[in-house]
């Protein structure tokens, strides 16, 4: 009997012990299934974050590379494209070599003369004095030492320089005649390949085009090109008897205000006696019908008085 009871306590502790197992398994595993849910989250969050990370990353540096310091390369070695025009007046007293002068440097210096007007002054007058005016062009790098020689023989009252940046504009012939080209490429290898009538007609119609518009605008880019290579420098030429000085003193303002005076004196007598003699052929014969008016007009007063 008591082996019997015995017995049974052991499988009641065996059957306990094999539930209490299973239990412990369960929640482990239970456990294990949390702890994996658990990582591959925190592994998802951690993805999340590094792409997060990688687009913040990128742009950043996107715009960093639109806005930064750091330019193309082509751009960086585009040179800026200046259009210079200088406007000067000038005084001289030896106006035929300060003329052959001033040609003589823009031949040397490689320019040219665009256009010129030239005042002989009219001995007739007072305005006696010549003058001229000058539009050259002179090389751009040339245009400093130009400037520098329009003051031989010569002064300088008056000075305007001016520059216009075109670079934009430049860059923008460049860049439409570029295209312009590849264009064309493109189409003359599609008339090569043509087979219908139309085909070929239709290539050649736009290819037409397209070489319109190459010529046109590489026209334009001459003309700018040679804006930007010679600086235009406009010459305002008078001779005169005195030059004007910066910063005159009182002696000098005398001197010149009593010269200036006497000066218009000697012109106004000169003009008198100009006037007076050239006007003889009027004179003459007005000065003789007043002559004979009065003789007449005296003779009949006399035979008044007598009767």
């Amino acid at each position: 009997m008591k082996k019997r009871l015995f017995t049974v306590i052991l499988c009641i502790v065996f059957v306990l012990s094999l539930a209490a197992c299973g239990a412990s398994s369960d929640k482990l595993a239970a456990a294990d299934t949390e702890n994996g849910a658990f990582a591959v989250e925190n592994d998802m969050e951690l993805y999340s974050d590094s792409v997060a990370d990688i687009g913040g990353d990128f742009k950043y540096s996107a715009q960093s590379s639109a806005s930064g310091a750091e330019a193309p390369a082509e751009q960086k070695s585009t040179e800026e494209k200046i259009i210079k025009t200088v406007d000067l007046s000038i005084q001289t007293k030896e106006y035929e070599a300060y003329l052959a002068a001033m040609t003589a440097s823009v031949a040397k210096l490689g320019g040219y003369v665009e256009n010129s007007t030239n005042h002989m002054g009219s001995f007739y007058s007072s305005d006696s004095n010549r003058s001229s005016t000058y539009v050259v062009r002179i090389p751009a790098d040339k245009l400093d030492e130009f400037l520098a020689g329009a003051e031989e023989k010569g002064k300088i009252t008056r000075k305007t320089e001016s520059q216009k940046n075109v670079t934009l504009e430049y860059v923008d012939l460049e860049s439409r005649i570029s295209a312009y080209k590849t264009e064309r490429t493109t189409l003359t290898g599609l008339l090569e390949k043509a087979e219908s009538l139309e085909d070929v007609l239709s290539i050649q119609e736009r290819l037409s085009e397209v070489n319109y518009q190459i010529e046109t605008y590489t026209a334009q880019m001459r003309v700018l090109e040679n804006r930007i290579g010679y600086s235009t420098v406009t010459l305002n030429i008078d001779e005169v008897e005195r030059v004007t000085e910066e910063k005159p003193t009182i002696i000098s303002r005398i001197k010149n205000t009593f010269l200036d005076n006497l000066e218009e004196l000697g012109e106004g007598l000169g003009d008198f006696v100009v006037n007076f003699i050239g006007g003889l052929p009027i004179i003459i014969p007005v000065v003789a019908v007043i002559a004979v008016a009065i003789i007449i007009l005296k003779k009949i007063i006399r035979k008044r008085r007598n009767k």
